[in-house]
C-alpha cells in the first residue's frame, strides 16, 4: 500500500558504517600513539606540540611566548595568536592535550580533502576519488604531522577555507580564513598576491585589514612588553636571528635547494646559508611567483586559478621542512579531478606528475630506502622537485584550460557554410 514508505534506502548502509567505524577505531589507536610522542612532562621537548603547550602555559602565567623558550633550539616562531588560542588545551595535562591536538588535526585533514573535492565541477562524481588520491600522495607528510605535532593541517584547512567560502560568495567568512591563517603562520600571505593578480583589490585590502587587526590584538594582552614581544617575534622569525642553516637537507624550498648548490661540505659557515634571501633566490621566487600568477590570470576556475599558490606558500618559503607540503593538498585534488575530465594524452601527462609526486614524496623516506639514501634524496632536494613538478602541472593544466577555451569560442564565432 504504502511501499515507498518501506522501500526508502536506509542512512547507514553496510559500506557506511564499516568505515564510521574504521575511522573511529583509526582515531582512538592513531590518537594514542601520536599523542604518546608528546610524553608526559611538559618541560622537555617531545615534538613541536611540546613548544605550542609550554608557549601557551607562558601567555597563561602573564608573560609572552617569547620570554621563556622550551630550550634553546625550540623556541616558539609564529605569532602569538596559535599560543593564545590554544590556553584552553594548555590548561589540561600534557597527554589528554596531545590526544585533543590530534584529533583537531585529523579532523582538518579530513575536511581539507572534502572541501577540495566539492569545489570541483565534476564533483558528483570523482569526490569519492580526489580526496584518497590527494591524501595517498601526500601520506608520508600526513603521518609525520602527526607524529610532529605541528599545526600544517589546520593551517592548509583555513587556507583551503578560505578559496572554498570565497567561490561560493561568502567573502566575509573567506577573508576571516585567510586572517586567521596568516596570523597562526605567515606563509598563506602569499594567497594575497594572488588576489591581487585576479584585480580583486578591495577584498585583498581588506584582509590585510583583518592580518593586521587580528595581529595587532593579538599582541595587545601583552602590554607594555608587545613591542619587545613583536621585536623578539621579528628578529627570531623574520631575521633568523635563531641561526636557522637554510642548506640543511630537511628544509625543501627554493631557498634550502639553493643554499645547498652553493654550499660547500668544508665551508659552511662562510656562506649565505643562514641569510633568509639571497640573490639567486630572490630573482627565482620572482619568476616562479610570476608563472603562478600567469596561471591565475588566464585560468576561469577558483581552484584551479588558486593551486598554483598553494604549491608557492611551501616553495617559496624560506624555510620549509618536508611535513609542510601537506599544503599540496588542493593542487593535487584538482590534478586528480583534472585527470579524468581531460583528452587522452594530457591525461597521461597529469597521471605521470601524480606517479612520480607520490615516488618523490614517499618513497624517499628512510623507512623505504633506509638512512643514507633517504639522506641523499634530501641532499639533493628530491621533494621539492616533486613539488616544483606539481606546480608546473597546475600552471600548465591551467594555461591549457585557457587555450582549449578560447579555441571553443573561437569555433563558435567561425561562419558555417551557408552562413557566410
Amino acid at each position: 500500500m504504502h511501499e515507498s514508505a518501506h522501500t526508502s534506502k536506509p542512512k547507514w548502509t553496510p559500506i557506511k558504517l564499516t568505515l564510521f567505524i574504521a575511522i573511529g577505531l583509526a582515531a582512538v589507536i592513531g590518537g594514542l600513539y601520536f599523542a604518546s610522542r608528546s610524553g608526559s612532562d611538559s618541560e622537555v621537548y617531545g615534538n613541536d606540540f611540546n613548544v605550542y603547550y609550554h608557549a601557551s602555559r607562558e601567555v597563561i602565567a602573564g608573560r609572552d611566548p617569547y620570554q621563556n623558550s622550551l630550550s634553546e633550539w625550540t623556541p616558539y616562531l609564529y605569532p602569538p595568536l596559535l599560543s593564545e588560542l590554544l590556553t584552553p588545551l594548555a590548561l589540561l595535562p600534557l597527554t589528554v592535550a596531545a590526544y585533543i591536538w590530534f584529533l583537531i588535526s585529523a579532523f582538518s585533514v579530513i575536511v581539507t580533502a572534502l572541501m577540495c573535492a566539492r569545489m570541483l565541477p565534476e564533483s558528483r562524481t570523482s569526490k569519492w576519488f580526489v580526496a584518497p588520491v590527494a591524501i595517498v600522495i601526500l601520506f608520508r607528510f600526513l603521518l609525520d604531522n602527526f607524529n610532529l605535532g605541528q599545526v600544517n593541517a589546520i593551517v592548509t584547512a583555513l587556507a583551503v577555507a578560505h578559496v572554498f567560502l570565497y567561490a561560493r560568495g561568502k567573502k566575509f567568512w573567506s577573508a576571516v580564513a585567510l586572517a586567521i591563517a596568516v596570523s597562526i603562520k605567515l606563509t598563506p600571505a602569499i594567497f594575497l598576491v594572488y588576489h591581487i593578480a585576479k584585480l580583486r583589490l578591495r577584498f585583498s585590502l581588506a584582509c590585510i585589514v583583518l592580518v593586521g587587526g587580528i595581529t595587532a590584538l593579538s599582541f595587545l594582552p601583552m602590554g607594555t612588553s608587545a613591542a619587545g614581544a613583536f621585536s623578539e617575534f621579528a628578529n627570531r622569525t623574520l631575521r633568523n636571528e635563531q641561526g636557522y642553516n637554510f642548506a640543511d637537507p630537511g628544509n625543501q624550498s627554493l631557498r634550502g635547494a639553493l643554499a645547498r648548490l652553493i654550499t660547500t661540505v668544508t665551508d659552511v659557515t662562510r656562506d649565505n646559508s643562514r641569510m633568509v634571501f639571497s640573490g639567486s633566490s630572490v630573482l627565482l621566487s620572482i619568476i616562479v611567483l610570476a608563472a603562478a600568477v600567469w596561471g591565475a590570470i588566464r585560468a576561469r576556475d577558483e581552484m584551479l586559478a588558486v593551486a598554483p599558490f598553494f604549491c608557492c606558500a611551501v616553495l617559496l618559503s624560506p624555510l620549509s621542512w618536508k611535513a609542510h607540503f601537506i599544503m599540496l593538498i588542493l593542487p593535487l585534488a584538482q590534478l586528480s579531478g583534472a585527470m579524468l575530465n581531460s583528452p587522452r594524452t594530457r591525461r597521461r601527462l597529469i597521471a605521470a606528475t601524480l606517479v612520480t609526486a607520490f615516488v618523490l614524496f614517499n618513497l624517499t623516506s628512510p623507512r623505504v630506502v633506509g638512512l643514507a639514501a633517504a639522506e641523499w634524496s634530501d641532499a639533493h632536494s628530491f621533494v621539492f622537485a616533486g613539488g616544483l613538478l606539481v606546480l608546473i602541472a597546475s600552471v600548465g593544466t591551467a594555461l591549457m584550460q585557457s587555450l582549449a577555451s578560447h579555441s571553443a569560442f573561437a569555433n563558435l564565432n567561425t561562419p558555417r557554410d551557408g552562413f557566410k
